[in-house]
């Protein structure tokens, strides 16, 4: 695609506009003689050019709002930015506790947050041993260490200190070498391998199950959770034993591990700074506990649901538990009655930091937002509707969408939100309370990418005594919101991937993208009205099988960017 020239509509001055419609005078109106600044027709005649000049000007701009027009008719969603995100992993941990969801860390004082809950175990791995039963002697401690996998049955094993009760989840990270660069996974990606992770009890090896396997059958890093349905028992003298083996497949390319870790979490950098859950309330269950780290942690208001978009403040009605403790990890909110509720958490400070301004009633308020970095898609928000603690939701829409009930947009450039103008949402009535933000989070963008390796300790580690945190493993992904403009200037290479197979490049180039496969080269041509792809594995594929799995899902990637009544075929070298 080559580089559009800019087009100008009408790059004329105002002197040349002048100059032009004096001119006209000439040959459209020879009696009017009297052309000085004095005559009210020259005074219209410069108005009017003054007008054409600044029109002319207006028209040639390309504002933001038509870049994401124009987006939205390439089917490119907007940019709003992306948290920087590290598995990290805790320590001395001297009783099992659980992290709640949002539980926050700190890299310095930037802010990372866990993205799930987590249980903490004093549990730890004390042995590792490779398939054949011989020990490894540093365990996988360091992220220096590296071991490959031989081809065998069983993998590896590793020694836990304490024994897996009945119905006890067990979950660990496996970190791996990707430095083979294997295409991501797509959602219907399936592994190469089925593993077996088993465990020694009584009856001797049982298989566990697996809740949670984010490796793919050990081909990415990530966290495997299982779940044992009997007691373990100490096996050999050794210790109390789990085992990965290879029940069914083979691996294009044997896994190289770093490190099995116990308690590893992932945190992304965001800062949250107000939150919402929801409950219900009834007659025997008068109570909910709070899940949030917010929930758990910060200032609680309570909503009771009255309509489908209508709540009303009923915070005064419930009884609110004080926030956790080092010996409460609990926190509940009582109520007696019925009633569908959402709660509205936010950190200490977060209302007297942000007192918003009223909502007057004219068309198009704006009500700037005093932080930068806000993660837009994070920002929730209700007006409140009169003095009776009644508050509506508010919906977030494109400012170029037809009109909606109960509608708010971003402006432009700015961290600005503007309500309803009439044409894209309701006007809201007039309220001193202000607008009542239920949900909002801040991030750093490419400052987090930098900052992961500096996560040292909880924010509050006087509520989880002793415990520390660490990432020695790498993260990435950080990214600021990019405006409009600059998201379509960058779109050429967007737009030049369409994902269709139009020529053999096209077909080369989706053939190395096939999800989960390692691809050195591919190699598309013609033959007897049939388009035939080769690909080259970068390891060598001495199984049938594994071949076998490379054409297969070569050929269903394939096929859904197949030209009508062309036949394909798949070849693996």
């Amino acid at each position: 695609m080559g580089e559009m020239k800019p087009i100008m509509l009408d790059d004329s001055s105002y002197d040349a506009i002048w100059e032009r419609a004096l001119a006209s005078l000439k040959g459209r109106g020879d009696w009017w003689s009297h052309r000085d600044i004095s005559d009210p027709g020259i005074t219209l005649m410069e108005m009017w050019a003054v007008l054409c000049d600044m029109q002319s000007f207006y028209l040639d701009q390309i504002q933001e709002s038509h870049y994401r027009g124009y987006l939205k008719l390439l089917g490119i969603r907007p940019d709003n930015g992306r948290c920087a995100g590290v598995w990290v992993q805790f320590k001395d941990i001297r009783q099992d506790c659980i992290l709640p969801a949002g539980t926050r860390v700190l890299a310095d004082t930037m802010v990372f947050e866990t993205t799930e809950e987590i249980g903490l175990t004093a549990n730890r791995i004390c042995g590792f041993f490779r398939g054949d039963g011989s020990r490894v002697l540093d365990m996988l401690l360091s992220r220096k260490s590296r071991f490959e996998l031989k081809k065998a049955e069983v993998l590896f094993s590793f020694l836990l200190k304490r024994p897996l009760r009945a119905g006890h989840r067990l979950s660990f990270f496996v970190l791996l070498d990707e430095t083979g660069q294997r295409n991501p996974p797509g959602q219907d990606f399936f592994p190469l391998v089925r593993l077996g992770w088993e465990y020694w009890t009584e009856e001797g090896w049982r298989e566990a199950r697996v809740l949670r396997d984010d490796t793919l059958g050990l081909l990415y890093s990530g966290c495997v959770c299982l779940l044992t349905d009997a007691s373990m028992r100490v096996r050999e003298g050794r210790g109390y034993e789990i085992r990965c083996r290879v029940l069914e497949g083979t691996f294009d390319e044997m896994p190289v591990l770093y490190k099995v870790s116990l308690n590893v979490v992932q945190v992304m950098q965001r800062d949250t700074c107000c939150c919402q859950e929801y409950g219900v309330f009834s007659r025997s269950c008068p109570k909910i506990e709070m899940q949030s780290w917010l929930g758990k942690t910060g200032l609680i208001r309570v909503f009771a649901r009255q309509k489908k978009e209508l709540w009303r403040e009923i915070t005064g009605d419930c009884g609110i538990g004080p926030p956790i403790s080092p010996g409460r990890q609990k926190r509940y909110v009582y109520f007696k009655g019925e009633a569908e509720v959402k709660f509205v958490c936010c950190r200490e400070g977060f209302e007297e930091e942000y007192g918003p301004c009223a909502v007057i009633g004219v068309t198009g308020q704006r009500i700037p937002l005093p932080w930068e970095n806000i993660m837009r898609d994070s920002v929730e928000l209700m007006l409140p509707m009169g003095d009776e603690g009644l508050y509506r939701d508010y919906i977030r829409v494109d400012p170029e969408e037809v009109r909606l009930e109960n509608a708010w947009h971003w402006r432009d450039g700015e961290d600005c939100i503007v309500l309803g103008d009439g044409r894209h949402g309701d006007i809201p009535p007039a309220s001193q309370k202000g607008l009542l933000l239920t949900s909002l989070a801040l991030f750093q963008g490419e400052k987090g990418n930098v900052s992961i390796d500096r996560i040292r300790c909880l924010e509050r580690p006087e509520l989880f005594h002793g415990i520390t945190c660490s990432n020695p493993m790498p993260g990435k992904g950080g990214r600021a919101r990019r405006e409009p403009s600059v998201q379509f200037a960058e779109a050429a290479d967007e737009l030049q991937r369409l994902k269709r197979i139009v020529t053999c490049e096209d077909a080369e180039r989706l053939a190395g993208e096939v999800p989960g496969l390692l691809v050195k080269s591919a190699k598309a041509r013609w033959q007897e009205g049939m388009l035939v792809v080769t690909i080259e594995p970068k390891p060598t594929l001495g199984n049938g099988d594994c071949r076998q799995q490379y054409r297969t899902m070569a050929e269903r990637y394939l096929e859904q960017y197949r030209p009508a009544g062309i036949r394909l075929r798949v070849e693996c070298l």
